[in-house]
């Protein structure tokens, strides 16, 4: 009898153990599209069209084309309550210290980029509201992933909740499978390329 009691009480430890596992809160990224304006008039409000699992700790960028620079840019975002810091951005132009002019900001010279830290917190709250534009060309850029947010509408909305693991794997694993079909890589399209893959000329000496 004392065997099977022991026996019972360790299965429903494990099952708790399991249960509290399936039940573990994981941070998704949330992607809403304005069918029309955010200040009004027709289209109503936004709606739900992507998320995005992340990994704890893990960044995610928008990217875009400077109008200005006409240079790819890229914001680093970490999750944060009740919304997002930006940790970091990255161009090939050291001209974004200045377009950016952060109080106590620091530029670094990296391989073939430059990384610009604002060196101070800075927040934003969610919903983060971005204007998508064909000009822009913003990308939000989830590790090896990009979701071009021109595609989804004019203007989108990026927030972010704690799901339960087993809602996080099946949305990992959705994604997987949207990148790999049949055993073959599907290579989603990037509008802009990578900061640090973007090709940096180099100046020419005067004669």
């Amino acid at each position: 009898m004392q065997t099977r009691r022991t026996g019972r009480r360790r299965g429903g430890l494990v099952a708790a153990a399991l249960l509290a596992l399936v039940l573990w809160p994981l941070p998704v990224l949330q992607i809403a599209a304005w069918n029309g304006s955010p200040l009004g008039g027709a289209g109503g409000g936004p709606t739900l069209v992507e998320r995005v699992p992340l990994v704890p700790g893990q960044t995610f960028g928008i990217r875009y084309r400077h109008s200005i620079f006409e240079v790819p840019v890229e914001e680093r975002f970490a999750i944060s309550s009740p919304g997002f810091v930006l940790v970091e951005v990255l161009s090939t132009t050291d001209r974004i210290e200045g377009y950016y002019a952060f109080p106590r900001g620091r530029l670094e010279s990296m391989p073939g980029h430059f990384r610009l830290l604002p060196g101070e917190v800075v927040t934003l709250d969610a919903p983060l509201r971005v204007r998508a534009t064909a000009v822009g060309r913003r990308t939000l850029v989830v590790g090896e992933r990009c979701v071009p947010l021109a595609a989804l509408g004019p203007v989108v909305e990026l927030s972010w909740r704690r799901e339960p693991l087993a809602i996080w794997l099946c949305l990992w694993l959705w994604g997987a499978v949207r990148q790999t079909i049949l055993g073959k890589d599907v290579k989603l399209p990037c509008p802009v390329p990578a900061i640090t893959t973007t090709f940096v000329p180099t100046p020419t000496p005067a004669a």
